[in-house]
């Protein structure tokens, strides 16, 4: 898997967005000094507007979360690969140079399982052919190595999310552990590969969200940290709200 493919390009987009939330924060500002002393008739149509916001913002927080969640699980990809590429002599120094390679691939599968169930469901909160297409190529590729994922500790839930017994992950063998998750076109590669194409999906979806509403959320799963301009105009007599329906095809989100 080429990890570092188009990543220079989603890094460019990711930091445009970045500089875009401050420049809208002032003008949320602005707008909302100017519209204080409005009548109670464009009071009202602020509030219904301002509902339309916060969903617009959660909208965008999705795509942000995906974004931000697929690159994670590449990162988690990358070091792990790293691990199964390693050799390790048979003297006390060797086990242990073993040892801690082994306690830092079980954290980074920790981390790549809690990253990999935040995109898998906020692909399925935000909808869509495509995203529903991305769901599927996960279950699949899950579903093909279930059986060895449950041998290290891994289940699949319900739902679809992987579920870790740490336990039995931590007893685990180290050469099978490594065979599904620190192996080239192994079960996480597989995983890290179709992340890439979720994450240029997610950044293209937001730049063209960011084309429409003006701004970027700042709303991360750690919670809401700042509103932003989304598609208001007509600010003397109140605001006015634009429904998007699905924009274009080049990404395939449904917004």
């Amino acid at each position: 898997m080429n990890i570092n493919s188009s990543r220079n390009a989603l890094l460019r987009s990711r930091n445009l967005r970045s500089a875009r939330r401050s420049r809208a924060g002032k003008v949320i500002s602005s707008r909302t000094t100017r519209t204080n002393s409005s009548s109670s008739t464009n009071t009202t149509k602020r509030t219904t507007s301002a509902s339309a916001s916060l969903t617009q913002t959660r909208q965008l927080a999705k795509y942000e979360q995906v974004e931000q969640s697929a690159n994670n699980v590449q990162t988690y990809v990358k070091n792990m690969l790293k691990i199964g590429k390693m050799t390790y002599t048979d003297d006390e120094t060797g086990k242990k140079a073993q040892e801690n390679d082994k306690n830092n691939l079980i954290k980074n599968i920790k981390n790549f399982v809690e990253d990999y169930n935040d995109v898998y469901n906020n692909l399925a909160d935000i909808g869509g052919a495509a995203n529903a297409a991305f769901r599927k190529a996960f279950d699949s590729i899950v579903s093909t190595n279930k059986t060895a994922l449950k041998e290290i500790g891994i289940t699949v839930s319900s739902s679809g999310e992987l579920v870790i017994d740490e336990e039995t992950l931590e007893a685990a063998d180290f050469d099978k552990v490594k065979a599904l998750f620190a192996k080239e076109n192994g079960f996480a590669d597989k995983i890290g590969a179709k992340m890439e194409s979720v994450e240029s999906a997610a950044a293209n979806s937001l730049t063209t969200l960011s084309k429409l509403y003006g701004a970027t959320s700042t709303y991360n799963k750690y919670g809401m940290s700042n509103s932003y301009f989304n598609g208001y105009n007509n600010y003397s007599s109140g605001y006015s709200y634009y429904n998007y329906g699905n924009y274009g095809s080049n990404s395939g989100w449904s917004f």
